[in-house]
């Protein structure tokens, strides 16, 4: 008797994917102005993010999620959640961290090759940063958990700020809720964060409510069901609060359905807020001879006039190489929308912004390289890529630590393209600079404490 084909659910993944990105491929998008971009010196020795298709953050409904690696300073603090954490006894977990930058920067405002047609201004920059973190995790019972952490940075205006601070609760341990302040992400890509609808905001300053945008309030359930899960929330941020609570319609909605399959993991979601126009993700992930493939597509429309509708597509890989010695994360992304932005949230290095998506094909890649030599030495290249706008970063670097809590990072970070392209004139560097050299020291530390 022949055995059965083993190969046919990835088969039909890899199918899926072409299927999904020919149908979803739009038509281009047009211009749009030009916001600062980011440079993320901070994040270019991040390892790329495992696209893991058994965790929980995946979306499977069985549970809050795992640690989401969204750059903010408060994805440490979520180590503790998961089915594991749930079948706990009471007790209570600490979390200090402890850490100290100082930083460099000489550059040019114009890039070498130019610099014979154009005057080049030669400046610098130089920059400490001194950050503290205490992450407090308390499980009453089995189905009441409460989570709060705290930061304070040195130079800071507001000094002492709230970081995360949620509860959990868990009902006939099937269905589970999470009410707070917390990050929370639907999407797969390390680089072009489209699919995480909840990071979306309106373009430009918030209407009322301040200045500035920041950090979500969410009251979200999880709901398991068959393979899968359906989880269903409701968001809000400063920005869109007007009073000192919110109101009805300063909420947005939103909800995702969740399908696990042993072969792949497959999500389709919705959110809308009355400020933006209404989005629907749909998103696979699959692993396919130890290459892990993931696929993003998006819809966005207008549902009082049910016009200003648009599409994008994200495609991308992750593979590991030479038995983990080199990783390598590529991507593709179509973005369908104009004058779209989305929220980034604090990091160690770095306040939280909005930050635009160009509009048009974009490309990005990361290369990390850890030989087997001293220091823990990783060397490292990230690059972005804008066809609308002629314009492309890279930006290489290496980091070793010589000593204990202590890492040294080096990187170059060059535009290239023309000198009126966003990439080349619209960046997150102090002043604008187009080439220059970055250089941070890092001491650090931190204590953890469980005492369940």
């Amino acid at each position: 008797m022949t055995p059965p084909v083993q190969c046919r659910p990835r088969l039909f993944a890899a199918l899926l994917f072409l299927w999904v990105f020919v149908l979803w491929v739009p038509v281009p998008a047009a211009a749009q102005e030009e916001p600062p971009l980011d440079w993320d010196f901070d994040t270019l020795f991040d390892e790329p993010e495992e696209i893991s298709l058994n965790s929980p953050a995946g979306g499977s409904g069985n549970g809050p999620e795992a640690p989401e690696k969204d750059g903010s300073v408060s994805a440490a603090a979520e180590g503790n959640s998961g089915l594991a954490g749930l079948l706990r006894r009471s007790g209570f977990s600490l979390d200090l961290s402890y850490s100290a930058n100082g930083g460099f920067s000489p550059g040019w405002s114009e890039s070498p090759w130019f610099a014979g047609d154009y005057e080049s201004a030669y400046t610098n920059v130089l920059g400490v940063n001194l950050y503290s973190y205490l992450g407090m995790d308390v499980r009453v019972s089995e189905s009441f958990r409460a989570h709060s952490s705290i930061g304070f940075t040195i130079p800071e205006k507001s000094g002492f700020f709230l970081n995360d601070f949620y509860i959990d609760y868990t009902l006939f341990k099937q269905v589970f809720f999470r009410v707070g302040k917390f990050g929370h992400n639907w999407g797969i890509s390390p680089n072009f964060p489209a699919a995480n609808l909840l990071s979306r905001i309106p373009p430009g300053s918030p209407r009322h409510g301040g200045a500035d945008w920041g950090d979500p309030y969410i009251l979200k359930v999880d709901i398991p069901i068959g393979i899968g899960g359906l989880q269903l929330l409701t968001l809000t941020r400063p920005g869109f609060i007007q009073g000192s609570t919110p109101e009805f319609k300063e909420l947005g909605y939103g909800g995702k359905y969740n399908l696990a399959f042993t072969w792949a993991d497959i999500d389709v979601g919705m959110f809308y807020h009355q400020e933006m126009p209404l989005r629907g993700f749909a998103s696979i992930k699959t692993t396919i001879k130890d290459t892990e493939l993931y696929l993003e597509t998006l819809g966005v429309v207008q549902p009082k006039t049910w016009d200003g509708y648009g599409f994008s597509v994200n495609a991308g890989l992750v593979q590991d190489l030479f038995n983990d010695r080199v990783t390598v994360n590529a991507e593709i992304f179509w973005n369908g929308e104009d004058d779209a932005y989305y929220f980034k949230p604090k990091t160690e290095l770095d306040e939280a912004k909005s930050s635009p998506f160009i509009s048009g094909l974009n490309a990005a890649w990361n290369l990390v390289f850890r030989p087997p030599w001293i220091w823990d030495l990783r060397f490292a290249i990230t690059g972005r890529w804008a066809l609308d706008t002629n314009t492309a970063y890279i930006l290489p670097g290496l980091s070793f630590s010589p000593l204990s809590h202590l890492d040294v990072s080096l990187g170059f970070p060059i535009a290239l393209g023309g000198r009126e392209g966003r990439y080349y004139r619209s960046n997150a560097d102090k002043n604008g600079r187009p080439f220059g050299i970055a250089l941070l020291v890092n001491l650090h530390g931190s204590y953890y404490r469980d005492l369940y």
